[in-house]
């Protein structure tokens, strides 16, 4: 569509020369994400007019950057950047998934190419045309704001139009886009619906929660195999949390919350070296005890790594530790929610932990999306920290990948964010005690 509205600007509006100097050309431009996106739109174009024995004879010049016309006008591509296109005489601007806008640094640069290149069509005065179109990334950022904007009337030079994916393309397998709606409901709604779902909205579907809550109590070590414990360790302020999840006897598949226990840090700060240790030790050997009795492998973050390792490996545990990166945090989630999607990850009535994993919260920024685990009282979600932990060391070993390929020196397991990065081969494994 871009494609065709930028043809329309360059070929069928002759009387826009009137507004030129000269020997001056003007422009149609389309600037994308990148300026290898921003191609595919005149290679649209391109498309277009070698088809049609009236346009082919208009093109003057064609470069991987433009199509010069006889006509005078350009159609150019541009990349997502507000220190090129500053001060050329563009009668047509199409800005192409603008909500995903972002800089060298992973910022929004939406609103920076806004201002730069909206001052060049004033040459064309109310002759001139822009187009903003994106799939919606959260609710906040340019795009967000000119199509509210546009729709309630507030500028009045503008419309606002919407479609969805099954709207504006028929073609696309139905089957295809229930599969992804029942995947991931929340992203169904921003990718497919073209929703402008806000950057506060729950990371987990309550619903799923409520759907996944057994009518039961803690489980008993023999109901169960595989168990991993899951830890998000705190001393000071914040709870010590636990989360023992094994694998059910009747389905593999399926993962079951054995026990979810929090440690609240004392009331009374310790006073001395000896008393703040003293403390730490009683409830490391309270955890250790309830590990041991799962038979449990234990997965822990960073936090005090060293001395929560020595400690737990004297009393017999194996453990491991991951290092929390917002990334690696935000995937450790998206495995509970795949999971409460799927139906495979069976929770029991514990309400502290169910409290924290329905005040979780999405927060999108331009080209991503991560989950916020807010503090609340005494509580930082510790107990959901502590459950993504050992969740996503079953999915982890699930695909039977080597620990070796993954324990770095310092102890640390770099996960999904580092398969994906490249900078971590696995291993593939068939040993038994996966």
């Amino acid at each position: 569509m871009l494609a065709t509205v930028c043809l329309w600007d360059a070929l069928l509006r002759p009387h826009l020369a009137e507004r030129l100097r000269p020997g001056e050309r003007r422009y149609a431009v389309a600037v994308a994400t990148n300026l290898r996106q921003a191609r595919l739109i005149l290679r649209a174009a391109l498309s277009i007019v070698e088809r049609s024995p009236l346009l082919a004879g208009l093109v003057a010049n064609v470069t991987d950057d433009e199509i010069a016309f006889t006509t005078g006008a350009t159609v150019a591509a541009f990349p997502c950047t507000s220190r090129g296109g500053r001060g050329w005489p563009i009668s047509c601007l199409a800005m192409d998934e603008a909500a995903h806008f972002v800089d060298t640094d992973g910022n929004s640069a939406a609103e920076s190419v806004w201002r730069a290149l909206t001052p060049s069509v004033a040459q064309f005065g109310a002759d001139s045309r822009v187009l903003v179109s994106s799939t919606p990334w959260g609710s906040d950022g340019l795009f967000a704001s000119l199509f509210h904007q546009a729709s309630s009337g507030e500028l009045a030079d503008a419309e606002a139009h919407h479609a969805t994916t099954s709207e504006a393309n028929p073609t696309i397998d139905a089957e295809f886009l229930a599969s992804e709606e029942a995947r991931d409901p929340e992203g169904f709604r921003s990718e497919y619906e073209a929703q402008f779902v806000g950057g506060g909205a729950s990371f987990l579907d309550p619903e799923r929660i409520a759907d996944a809550i057994a009518d039961r109590g803690e489980l008993a070590p023999e109901h169960a195999t595989g168990w991993v414990a899951g830890l998000d360790p705190a001393f000071s302020s914040d709870p010590f949390g636990l989360a023992i999840v094994g694998r059910a006897k009747d389905d593999p598949s399926r993962l079951v919350v054995g026990r979810a226990q929090a440690w609240k840090p004392a009331r009374r700060k310790a006073g001395s070296f000896e008393e703040r240790r003293a403390i730490e030790d009683s409830v490391l050997s309270e955890v250790a005890e309830t590990c041991l009795r799962y038979q449990a492998r234990v997965v822990t973050d960073q936090y005090a790594a060293t001395q929560i390792l020595d400690f737990l490996r004297r009393r017999g545990l194996h453990v491991e530790t991951i290092a929390m990166t917002a990334a690696t945090k935000t995937s450790a989630f998206a495995e509970v929610r795949a999971r409460l999607h799927a139906g495979t990850l069976d929770l029991y009535p514990e309400e502290t932990l169910l409290a924290e994993l329905r005040r979780l919260r999405t927060r999108y920024a331009a080209g991503s999306a991560s989950v916020v685990n807010p503090r609340v009282g005494g509580s930082h979600g510790d107990l959901a920290q502590a459950l993504a932990i050992a969740v996503l060391e079953h999915s982890r070993r699930s695909i039977g990948l080597d620990l070796d390929a993954f324990v770095g020196d310092d102890g640390s397991v770099p996960i999904r964010d580092s398969l994906e990065a490249g900078s971590v081969t696995p291993r593939l494994s068939y040993d038994s005690q996966f």
